[in-house]
């Protein structure tokens, strides 16, 4: 199972290699304590990519693997300066998809950057291919007098096993023309976060409304996080249109089949996270339309680590104390890593904040919640052609909150039981030196139980089981050698079946899905890399395509093409163009039909009186299609070898968009767009009509039911729109110059709704309890002398317009400041040695959500926009870790 790789090595590597074995081991701890501690003086200049590390390599001694198409047109900045090893090496790779992973203490293996959905393996050939010029003849003779066990041992170890895969394609060596955002383990370290869900939404791409724990209840009926759940919005597109992978494989999802709870993946046991930010639905499946998040569990992990964390808001409330322990071990073509992560943290309630000190003072601003979760991944080679790998996933959780609807009010009581596993095997085969196959299957399942109690003696339980299976194959190689380099394709197909099963306080609702698909993506370089062509370096052309028969609904085809052009190597333009076709989910068509009795001018009424508002499933919904394209270019200037600038236009139309027509429910009757779904001045026979077919029903208006007092019906079910148009601009930098790395994430955002053809589009994006039209986060991490690093970011999130409060009125921006500490206590006394210290402080100056009074209509007390702001404050946390 080796492919054809180039080695890059330091004579004086090798060396070694041919000492005593004692001597050889106490020269290898020299070199890697080198490699991450000392300091070297470099003057490589700009280069093809292999020659610079060929370069590298004689300096810092170590041994280079990289696969020839890899390295193929890439150019290298110049390195200047005073560098570790590593530093140096990180540098030198910046310009491009690459990165390195430690095999052993003396060779380390360039990788892409970013890995795949499809998880293909690649490794190191058997045959080394020696670089052309620098040591090479050197290095010739050297590796053919090392030890046959020692090369056994480069071949055989872990790292041959590591998976190569790169979220955005199925083709091994092809870089994706789709915007990809990569959180890496350094990036997820410094966050200062212990929990997945808030480590996504502080990326301006996501929006923090719909599923999210300190969502309040608000009036804007696609929100709500009373399930204590934790879920990612990218582009405020909703939690639903975002494809939610683990390694690639699916997770069910939760409750009444909506979206998939990213909290239930550990943060411990990740490599990094990978941010698809376009529409995929041609690679990954249908809902992949305003993206893919595929979380990498880490995998290769030789020793242990420990971990404790505790923390609270200084304001009051929300002490969390975590604690997670991981182990991993390899040996002769394998690998096995497992871990296990407990979480707890305490409520904020409103009357710890003085904004919302006038709000029923037991009402859950963040929920209460224990978690415990246990992960694994191992990978063991089966023959010289095979090999199987498995990740695994558990999580138990159990979350409660109060919610009360004013002072004196309506209110009751959560408590929330969740449990999810995910188990995902794959066999991997190399069926030539050229093509792959693997088989792979997933299992996921997802249960829920919810008690719910109200002041006014009502007892509600719920039930729910999610169960979703994949089982599905495919193969990947090349096709044929062009001129201007491979032709590659990967084809595919497979089967996933998906099934509810609930029982909503005595209401059954059921559901099953099965989807089979097929798959074909091809990935072309029209034009080979040359530094002799201004105008025309390097051209390359993707092109994929989905078929998908959904039950219920038929059959629907999805093609996406992808360009990535260079004109010269510092710049790449890329642009993508795709369709995206989703099934209506199952909470969209068997959702219970609720009337909840509201004050009418809560919902937007001069007049006094209360208002029916009706919520429901709709089992007549047709799927949503979507057009979708980016475009944008990368910059890496090679007369500023430090700065990478991005920058990427997307556009998104919708057709048949699902959505509940009544966008804010703050002016449900005071918006003349909202009247064909507004029923003014119902007859008591239409009342009892409407309350009689409900499986539920709720008065939360703080009066009597009167049928002479209802104003209105007002019907928010589920509807397919006409239209929505979702269009933006990001922008993201990062600059380091030396031991100071800054860097900058921007999205602009403009969303647009049209709910059926006789009205006009109207602006969502802006608006309270929507997604803000802009968002940003700049930074600086600093590392001194290797053992301290400090890193500190700005968030902000623009103001927008009150519209639910009368008269409208503007929301002030809100912008934080996190802080975090690292402190690597082995630079102090080496008895130390694997331990480390951090302190984060997230919100650092205190900052209050600014003050929403349409926060307060139909939640009296809480004037904030929960959907855009966090209520917890100042947080602080210290952890240590230690691994060994």
């Amino acid at each position: 199972m080796h492919k054809k790789m180039k080695t890059v090595m330091a004579a004086s590597v090798s060396v070694l290699a041919m000492s005593c074995a004692a001597e050889a081991a106490r020269s290898d701890t020299q070199a890697l304590v080198r490699g991450e501690s000392v300091k070297i003086e470099w003057n490589i200049p700009a280069q093809p990519l292999t020659e610079a590390l060929i370069a590298w390599s004689e300096q810092s001694n170590y041994v280079i693997l990289i696969q020839d198409d890899l390295a193929a047109g890439v150019q290298s900045r110049a390195l200047i300066g005073s560098y570790t090893s590593f530093e140096a090496l990180e540098r030198l790779l910046s310009p491009s998809t690459l990165t390195y992973k430690i095999r052993n203490d003396k060779t380390l293996v360039v990788t892409p950057r970013l890995q795949p959905a499809s998880l293909q393996t690649d490794r190191p050939q058997t045959r080394f291919a020696m670089a052309e010029q620098g040591t090479s003849a050197v290095a010739e003779r050297l590796a053919s007098a090392q030890p046959e066990a020692e090369r056994n041992e480069q071949r055989g170890a872990s790292g041959d096993t590591d998976e190569v895969v790169v979220t955005g394609t199925r083709i091994r060596g092809a870089q994706p023309a789709a915007p990809v955002h990569t959180i890496t383990r350094r990036d997820i370290e410094l966050s200062g976060q212990s929990q997945t869900g808030e480590l996504l939404r502080a990326l301006p791409q996501t929006f923090r409304g719909g599923i999210n724990p300190t969502v309040q209840p608000t009036t804007v009926n696609t929100n709500s996080g009373l399930g204590g759940d934790s879920t990612v919005n990218l582009r405020g597109m909703g939690p639903d249109a975002t494809l939610i992978l683990v390694n690639g494989r699916r997770l069910a999802p939760i409750g009444g089949g909506e979206t998939t709870d990213v909290s239930a993946i550990p943060l411990a046991a990740l490599d990094r996270v990978d941010v698809l930010l376009d529409g995929s639905s041609a690679l990954y499946g249908a809902d992949a339309v305003a993206g893919v998040v595929n979380f990498i569990v880490a995998d290769d992990y030789e020793g242990a680590e420990l971990r404790a964390r505790a923390g609270g808001a200084t304001q009051g409330g929300g002490f969390e104390q975590a604690y997670s322990a991981a182990a991993g071990t390899r040996w002769q073509g394998g690998s096995l890593l497992v871990g296990a992560d407990y979480l707890k943290q305490n409520p904020i309630f409103a009357g710890e904040r003085e904004f919302s000190e006038t709000a029923g003072p037991f009402n859950s601003l963040l929920p209460a919640n224990r978690q415990w979760s246990g992960f694994m991944s191992g990978n063991q080679e089966l023959s010289s052609f095979a090999e199987v790998d498995v990740i695994g996933l558990y999580t138990n959780r159990r979350t409660s909150r109060t919610t009360e609807y004013g002072a004196g009010g309506f209110a009751d009581a959560k408590a929330i039981d969740t449990e999810s596993f995910l188990i995902a095997p794959r066999v991997t085969f190399d069926l030539s030196e050229d093509w792959t196959a693997q088989v792979e299957g997933s299992a996921a399942r997802s249960t829920r139980d919810s008690a719910t109690t109200d002041n006014f003696g009502g007892e509600f339980d719920a039930d729910s089981k999610n169960t979703a299976w994949t089982i599905g194959a495919s193969t990947e190689g090349k096709v044929a050698r062009l001129p201007s380099g491979d032709f590659r394709a990967a084809v595919g197909g497979g089967y996933r079946e998906e099934t509810l099963d609930s029982d909503l306080g005595g209401t059954l609702r059921s559901g099953t899905r099965n989807v089979a698909f097929l798959f074909a993506e091809a990935s072309a370089p029209l034009v080979s890399p040359s530094d002799d062509r201004p105008g025309l370096n390097r051209l390359d052309l993707n092109v994929a395509v989905r078929v998908e028969d959904h039950s219920g609904f038929g059959a629907a085809t999805t093609p996406k093409l992808g360009l990535r052009y260079a004109p010269v190597p510092d710049l790449t333009v890329r642009a993508t163009w795709g369709k995206s076709f989703r099934a209506p989910r199952f909470d969209h068509l068997l959702a219970d039909h609720v009337v909840t009795v509201w004050s009418a001018p809560n919902l937007g009424s001069v007049n006094p009186g209360l208002a029916l508002l009706s919520f429901s499933g709709n089992p007549e919904l047709e799927p949503e299609r979507a057009t979708s394209w980016t475009a944008g270019f990368d910059w890496t200037p090679h007369f500023m070898p430090a700065f990478d600038l991005s920058f990427t236009w997307f556009d998104i139309d919708f057709e048949d968009r699902i959505v509940s027509p009544i966008v804010n429910l703050g002016s449900a009757l005071s918006d003349p767009a909202n009247a064909p779904f507004i029923d003014r001045d119902p007859s008591s026979t239409a009342q009892s009509a409407i309350i009689g077919a409900a499986d539920q029903v709720y008065n939360i208006s703080g009066m009597p039911y009167d049928p002479d007092a209802v104003l209105a019906i007002v019907n928010s079910g589920f509807v397919n729109a006409s239209a929505q148009q979702v269009r933006g601009a990001d922008v993201s930098f990062r600059f380091a110059p030396g031991d100071i790395v800054f860097f900058g994430d921007f999205s602009w955002l403009m969303i647009d709704t049209q709910t059926i053809p006789t009205l006009p589009l109207t602006r969502q994006s802006g608006f309270i309890f929507q997604p803000a039209k802009f968002r940003g986060r700049a930074g600086a991490s600093w590392e001194i002398d290797d053992s301290f690093t400090t890193n500190a970011i700005l968030n902000h999130v623009a103001g927008s317009t009150d519209n639910v409060a009368a008269p409208p009125a503007e929301i002030a921006s809100w912008t934080t400041l996190d802080i975090t500490l690292q402190y690597r206590l082995g630079s102090v006394a080496t008895a130390l040695d694997g331990l480390e210290a951090s302190l984060s402080v997230i919100n650092a100056l205190d900052q209050d959500p600014p003050f929403a009074a349409g926060g307060g209509v139909a939640f009296p007390g809480m004037f904030f926009d929960s959907a855009n702001t966090s209520p917890v404050g100042r947080f602080v946390a210290a952890t240590l870790r230690y691994t060994f």
